[in-house]
C-alpha cells in the first residue's frame, strides 16, 4: 500500500482543520441534508484546506480529483448494472414469485422469520443494496401480522452481515481502493472480512430468531444454515469478493429448501423458484468461473487492462505520496460488469419467453433504473472525491497518526464503532468505507498491525450501522406503510447492534493478537 512519509510535527490547528470536512459532512447528514450535496460540499471544503493549509498545488489537487473520480466510476460500474438487474427481477415479478415460493418452505413462525428476515434479504443484497432488500422482505412480515416497525427492525438486523460483499462487492471494493491496498493485502482483507462476517451472520440469525416464538428444531436449523452460508461466503470472497453475498445467500436458499420443512413434508414446485432465480444462477456461475478459476483468471488478467500511472504529491508537514497507478485497475473481463449485464440479458429473454414481461414493462424498468442510478451516482462520486483529497493532502494520515499516538492499541476497540458511525451518518457501508478506510489503514501502519485487520473491523462495523441508519430504515418503512417511524426502528435495534459490535470488536482483537 503506498504510504506517505511519517508525519513528524503536525500543529494542533492543522490537525483540527483536517477533521473539518468529515465533521461538516456529519452535521449536514444528521440535519437530514441530501447526501449528494453534503458530500460535494465537504469535498469542496477539503479541497480548499488542501490548497491553503496542507500544501497541495492545483495540479496535485487535480490528481486527487482524478483518483477519486476513477474510484467512484469503478464502483458505479458495479452498482448501476446491479440496479438494472434488480429492476428486471422486480418488474418481471420474479422477486415476488421467489418470495412466495420460498415462504412455503417454512412451517413454523421461527423458520419463516429466518427465511424472510435473514436469508432472503441477504440473498437480495447480492445484486441490489441501498435498502432494496428491506423494502422487499419487511412487507412479507407485515402480511403475517408483524408491526411495520418490528418487521423493518428485524430485517435490518438479519441482513446487515451481507452488505460488504453485496451489491457486487461495492463496499469491499470501496475500502480496498480508498485504502490503496496491494494485491496481497487485498486478498487478506477479503478473507478476514469474510471470517468476521460469517460469525456476524450466525449472531444475526440468533438475534432474529429471538424476536419470535421458537419451536423445537428451529435452533439447530439456524446453526446449520449459518454454517453453510458462512463457509460459502469465506470460500467465495477468497476467490472473488464481488460474488460473496450472492453466493452465500443462494447457498442459504438452497440449504433452506432441504432444512426448513419438517421431515416428510411436501415441498413446493422447484421450477418457478429456479426460473425466478435464473439471473442470479447465471451471474454466480459465469463470474465464478471467470473470476474464481485461477488459470482462467490469469488468462483474462491482461486483456484490456487499464490503470494509468499518475504523479504523486508533496504536501505540508513532510507528507508525500509516490507516483502510482490508478486503483483498482479496470480489467474488463475481471470486472463484475460483463457478468451482471449477461445476467440481465438472460433474465429478460427467460421472462419474455415465460410471459412475465408484458408490453410497456421495458419503459417502466428503464425509468426506474435511471431514477435509482441518478440518486446514487453523484453521492458515490462525491464521497470518493472527498476521500481522495483527504488522502492525497495527508489529512487522513495526520488524524491517523494522532489517534495511534493517543490511543495506541486501544484504537482497535474503535475500529468497528467508527465504521458503524460512518454508516449511520451516510446510510451506506460503501460511503463509510470511503471516508474511514484510509484512516484505518494508516492507523494500522502506525501501530504495526496489518491493515486488513482494522479494515475488517471497519467494514463489519459499517454493516452493523445499516441496522441503525435512518436512511435505510426509511426505505423499509416506506415499503411497509409506516413512513416517519425511523426513531422507533433505531431504538428497537440498539441492543442487538451493541451485541453485534461487541462480537466484531472481539474478533478484531483476536486477529491483532494472532
Amino acid at each position: 500500500m503506498p504510504k506517505g512519509a511519517l508525519l513528524l510535527d503536525v500543529p494542533v490547528g492543522a490537525l483540527l482543520l483536517a477533521i473539518v470536512p468529515v465533521a461538516l459532512l456529519t452535521v449536514l447528514v444528521l440535519r437530514r441534508r441530501p447526501l449528494t450535496a453534503s458530500a460535494w460540499l465537504a469535498a469542496l471544503v477539503a479541497a480548499g484546506l488542501a490548497l491553503t493549509v496542507f500544501g497541495l498545488d492545483v495540479a496535485e489537487l487535480g490528481v486527487a480529483l482524478l483518483r477519486g473520480l476513477w474510484t467512484g466510476a469503478w464502483i458505479l460500474l458495479i452498482v448501476v448494472p446491479a440496479l438494472l438487474l434488480f429492476e428486471v427481477l422486480d418488474r418481471s415479478g420474479a422477486l415476488g414469485r421467489l418470495s412466495t415460493t420460498v415462504d412455503q418452505l417454512a412451517p413454523t413462525e421461527g423458520r419463516q422469520v429466518l427465511l424472510i428476515a435473514w436469508i432472503l434479504p441477504s440473498f437480495l443484497q447480492g445484486a441490489a443494496g441501498f435498502g432494496v432488500p428491506i423494502a422487499i422482505a419487511a412487507p412479507l412480515l407485515v402480511r403475517r401480522g408483524w408491526s411495520p416497525v418490528a418487521a423493518v427492525a428485524t430485517c435490518l438486523i438479519g441482513y446487515q452481515w451481507s452488505v460488504t460483499f453485496g451489491s457486487m462487492g461495492s463496499s469491499y471494493f470501496m475500502a480496498e481502493a480508498t485504502a490503496r491496498l496491494a494485491a496481497e493485502d487485498a486478498r487478506s482483507f477479503a478473507l478476514r472480512a469474510g471470517v468476521v462476517l460469517a460469525v456476524s451472520a450466525l449472531v444475526a440469525g440468533v438475534l432474529v430468531l429471538r424476536r419470535t416464538r421458537r419451536r423445537p428444531g428451529d435452533a439447530w436449523r439456524l446453526v446449520a444454515l449459518a454454517v453453510v452460508m458462512g463457509l460459502v461466503l469465506i470460500a467465495t470472497v477468497s476467490a472473488q469478493p464481488a460474488l460473496g453475498s450472492t453466493a452465500a445467500g443462494l447457498a442459504g436458499l438452497l440449504a433452506a429448501w432441504w432444512l426448513l420443512p419438517d421431515r416428510g413434508a411436501t415441498r413446493p414446485d422447484g421450477r418457478p423458484l429456479a426460473l425466478a432465480a435464473l439471473p442470479y444462477l447465471v451471474l454466480t456461475l459465469t463470474a465464478g468461473l471467470a473470476l474464481g478459476v485461477p488459470a482462467l483468471r490469469d488468462a483474462l488478467s491482461d486483456l484490456g487492462r487499464l490503470a494509468p500511472v499518475l504523479p504523486g504529491s508533496e504536501a505540508a508537514f513532510d507528507f508525500n505520496t509516490p507516483d502510482a497507478a490508478l486503483t483498482p485497475a479496470f480489467v474488463p473481463l475481471l470486472h463484475p460488469l460483463p457478468y451482471v449485464l449477461l445476467a440481465v440479458v438472460v433474465g429478460l429473454v427467460a421472462y419474455r419467453w415465460k410471459g412475465w414481461w408484458p408490453a410497456g414493462t421495458t419503459h417502466a424498468a428503464l425509468a426506474g433504473w435511471l431514477r435509482r442510478s441518478r440518486s446514487v451516482t453523484f453521492s458515490v462520486l462525491g464521497l470518493t472525491v472527498l476521500a481522495a483529497v483527504l488522502v492525497e493532502a495527508g489529512m487522513v494520515a495526520a488524524v491517523a497518526q494522532s489517534l495511534a499516538a493517543a490511543l495506541g492499541l486501544g484504537f482497535v476497540a474503535l475500529s468497528a464503532p467508527l465504521g458503524t458511525f460512518g454508516t449511520v451518518l451516510t446510510g451506506s457501508t460503501t460511503a463509510s468505507n470511503a471516508l474511514f478506510a484510509p484512516l484505518q489503514a494508516d492507523v494500522a501502519g502506525g501501530l504495526g498491525i496489518p491493515a486488513p485487520v482494522l479494515l475488517a473491523g471497519q467494514t463489519a462495523g459499517g454493516n452493523i450501522g445499516n441496522a441503525l441508519a435512518p436512511i435505510v430504515a426509511a426505505v423499509g418503512l416506506t415499503a411497509a406503510g409506516a413512513r416517519g417511524r425511523e426513531g422507533e426502528v433505531l431504538r428497537a435495534n440498539l441492543g442487538a447492534a451493541g451485541i453485534l459490535l461487541l462480537t466484531v470488536t472481539a474478533m478484531v482483537a483476536v486477529m491483532v493478537v494472532l
